[in-house]
């Protein structure tokens, strides 16, 4: 059958708005502004659709505008503290979704700052609306870039929630969250390197380690909103399992279906969840027994794997080193899983000097849930330390607790 729309106008719409207000104010609506006026101390500004929309909104205010390629942010004249990084975001958000999902529809991409009378984003159609207290007034470093995160986030939903909009339903909002939160990891690697995207996928991974409801939790497919804990479900897993795939399936694969995805639902009546979804892109995985265990596992039950190292010892052999080590999957699930020997350090920010350069050695087991297996692995170099999943490719508990130190 049909399934409707989770949030928005059934199908694309288009919307011409007027706006007045204070001559001092910009009035900031969806679309493309075709005319402004200041008449009698009141400015009157007119904004229409240049292509349909599924939802419109109004924001106006005192604002400086910053102006990328192709898109704008109009913030309050008294901070602009995380202005760089916020146009920064948006144009790459532009650019790179444009590129991997579907072009982008509409001439300009925009910001719209809202006071911190609440602390949230919301990426309505060519108009963000973004408060102050999530962005603008938010320290951004390294280590969280989080006014980046946040503006390339609300960008993908463009794709992720505007051209594809999901249905209503159990698993149809994971297609607007989690696929954000994947495209928000994938910008970040994209932009600022691999590190910062490892370092992102670690920072949900914990928050759903740290906030799921283990008692009550559903898989992807069947995750509504209703319950406790399917918050950090629908963004942080879901964004986490959508990078998995996008790993296995590789990347032009991946993409390919991804595009068409989009293409098929834009302007259908029909709205897609997380089902039709996991049927699509099914065709374009060359390997489809490894996408169905994946999906199994990861969209239509409930597993999490936990590691942990015991046993480890290294020692000299000819012009290298060996280190065996015992790798337990205390957890749930069968996936392939990295073991690596380290030593030194990858630093997040670019400009910092490591102690010692890092090097890896690296092997792959395949554990299912309570299951267990000896390894070998020989480096070159003497290692200070074992983990398991270096590069953070596999969703897991407590991965801090699944290294040793040698």
């Amino acid at each position: 059958g049909v399934t409707p729309s989770a949030f928005g106008g059934e199908l694309p719409m288009t919307v011409r708005t007027t706006i007045t207000t204070p001559a001092d104010f910009t009035a900031n609506g969806v679309g493309e502004r075709i005319s402004e006026e200041v008449k009698n101390g009141l400015k009157t500004t007119v904004w229409r659709t240049d292509h349909p929309v599924m939802a419109f909104n109004v924001v106006a205010g005192r604002y400086l505008v910053k102006k990328g390629t192709g898109t704008a942010l109009y913030y309050d004249t008294r901070h602009g503290y995380n202005t760089e990084e916020m146009s920064g975001a948006l144009d790459a958000a532009r650019k790179y979704f444009g590129e991997w999902f579907a072009p982008f529809p509409w001439k300009e991409l925009k910001v719209s700052e809202f006071p911190a009378l609440a602390g949230y984003a919301q990426g309505f159609p060519t108009n963000i609306t973004f408060s102050e207290q999530i962005g603008f007034l938010t320290k951004s470093e390294p280590k969280t870039n989080l006014a980046f995160l946040v503006t390339a986030h609300e960008t993908a939903h463009q794709w992720w929630g505007n051209m594809l909009q999901p249905g209503w339903g159990p698993s149809g909002n994971i297609l607007s969250e989690g696929m954000s939160h994947f495209s928000t990891a994938l910008l970040l690697a994209e932009v600022k390197g691999d590190l910062q995207g490892m370092e992102f996928r670690k920072r949900i991974e914990s928050r759903y380690g740290d906030t799921r409801r283990s008692d009550a939790e559903r898989s992807l497919a069947r995750t509504d909103g209703s319950h406790d804990g399917d918050g950090t479900v629908t963004y942080d897993k879901g964004g986490f399992v959508f990078w998995m795939l996008w790993d296995l399936m590789g990347r032009e694969r991946n993409f390919a279906g991804l595009q068409r995805f989009i293409t098929d639902h834009q302007n259908n009546p029909d709205h897609a969840v997380l089902a039709d979804f996991e049927v699509h892109m099914r065709r374009y995985a060359t390997d489809t027994v490894a996408y169905d265990q994946f999906a199994r596992q990861w969209l239509d039950s409930v597993v999490v794997p936990e590691y942990r190292l015991s046993a480890a010892k290294s020692a000299k052999t000819g012009d290298g080193w060996e280190t065996s080590v015992q790798v337990e999957n205390v957890g749930t699930g069968r996936m392939p899983i990295e073991v690596a020997v380290l030593a030194g350090e990858r630093p997040l920010d670019p400009a910092e000097k490591p102690k010692a350069p890092y090097q890896s050695a690296t092997t792959t087991i395949v554990l299912g849930g309570k299951e267990s297996r000896d390894v070998t692995i020989r480096s070159s170099f003497k290692p200070d330390r074992v983990v398991t999943d270096p590069d953070v490719r596999v969703l897991q508990l407590r991965r801090a607790a699944a290294v040793l130190r040698l």
